[in-house]
Formats: C-alpha cells, sequence, structure tokens
C-alpha cells in the first residue's frame, strides 16, 4: 500500500487524540450555531475529525495573511446544513479553518460547523487530505 493511501486510510480511521464537541441535542445545536453566527450558513455534524494539515512555513504565512489556519474539519455525518447544500448523512470536508471557539464551533470563511459529541483530532499531509474529494 502506498504512503498516501496509508495517510488516507488513517483519516478514516477512530484513532486520534479524543476531544468533546457539543454535548447536547440537535435542536439545542441548531439554536447555538444560529446565535453564534447568524447569517451565515451553519452545518451540525457528528463523527468528525479536525485535522492539522502539515503545509510549509510559507504556506503558513499565507493562510495566515488571508486569516486562516492550517486546520480542515472531516465530518462523516452531516446532521443538517442550513443552506440544504449538505444532506443528513452526507459527510463533507471543509475548507481551512477560519476559527475554532467554544471547543466546538469550527469556522472556516463561509460556513460555521457546529462539532456534535465527540470527536479527533488529527495530522495529515496537503496530499492525503486533497485524496478527500466531494
Amino acid at each position: 500500500m502506498t504512503d498516501i493511501l496509508q495517510e488516507v486510510a488513517a483519516l478514516f480511521d477512530r484513532s486520534g487524540e479524543p476531544v468533546e464537541g457539543f454535548d447536547m441535542g440537535q435542536v439545542e445545536a441548531e439554536a447555538e450555531a444560529i446565535m453564534s453566527f447568524t447569517g451565515r450558513p451553519y452545518c451540525l455534524v457528528r463523527a468528525w475529525s479536525i485535522i492539522e494539515v502539515d503545509v510549509s512555513e510559507d504556506y503558513k504565512v499565507s493562510l495566515a495573511t488571508d486569516g486562516l489556519s492550517p486546520y480542515v474539519l472531516y465530518a462523516s455525518d452531516v446532521v443538517l446544513h442550513s443552506g440544504g447544500k449538505r444532506r443528513p448523512g452526507d459527510w463533507v470536508r471543509s475548507t481551512f479553518q477560519r476559527s475554532f471557539t467554544q471547543g466546538f464551533l469550527f469556522k472556516t470563511k463561509n460556513t460555521t460547523y457546529l462539532l456534535m459529541g465527540p470527536g479527533l483530532r488529527k495530522k495529515a499531509s496537503v496530499e492525503a487530505i486533497l485524496a478527500i474529494v466531494s
């Protein structure tokens, strides 16, 4: 098995640093998402991982200039997408992180993800992340 294939497979297993997300139900999660970031799409997810992407220092600087950090979200269970872009049960891979607050709100340039229940922190290469396509 190639190194990239092994790395991608590791992204889908349930190993990693355990992290707790939002610990209430879907109704409370949706209310929290609405109150936290009004006027932008939100997505409630379960079975999630925050992945630190291994990028060069120059790329980190470039991301920081744009107000971003080298982290992406992968979730294998979309609960709800406010704009209907994703359906319940779909999976999602986000773009780079703009902010991460309250231990469960992962914000990208366009979407706020509310991380429900337990999740993981992992690390991966850019190549492995790009292998996960929608």
